[in-house]
C-alpha cells in the first residue's frame, strides 16, 4: 500500500511538472504573438498619425498596440505589478496626449 502511494505521488508530481512546463511554453507563445502584433499595430499607428487627416483614427490603434503590449506582458509575468504599472502609465500618457491634442486642435 505504501509503495503504490509512492509511485502514485511520483507519476502525479511528473504530470503536474509536465503540465506546468507546458502551460509556461503556451503561455509563452501566445505572449509573443501578442507581443508582435503589438509591434505592427504601434507602426501601423505611427504611420496613421504622421497624417492629419488619419490621426483620429492612428490614436486609438496606437492605444490597442499598448494594449497588446499589456496582455503579452501580463501573460510572461503573471504576478508581476510593475509591468503592469508601467504599460498602464504609458496607455494613461497616449490616452491624454490625445485628449490634449483634441484641445489644441479644437476639436472635442
Amino acid at each position: 500500500m505504501g509503495l503504490l502511494r509512492g509511485v502514485t505521488g511520483l507519476v502525479s508530481g511528473l504530470l503536474g511538472a509536465v503540465t506546468g512546463l507546458l502551460s509556461a511554453v503556451v503561455r509563452a507563445l501566445l505572449a509573443i504573438v501578442l507581443g508582435l502584433l503589438g509591434t505592427v499595430l504601434l507602426l501601423v499607428g505611427v504611420l496613421l498619425c504622421a497624417t492629419v487627416l488619419l490621426l483620429p483614427l492612428g490614436i486609438p490603434v496606437v492605444v490597442l498596440g499598448l494594449s497588446c503590449f499589456s496582455r503579452a506582458a501580463k501573460l510572461m509575468v503573471p504576478g508581476s505589478t510593475r509591468v503592469e504599472g508601467l504599460v498602464r502609465r504609458a496607455e494613461d500618457s497616449v490616452r491624454g496626449g490625445g485628449a490634449r491634442l483634441r484641445r489644441r486642435l479644437h476639436l472635442g
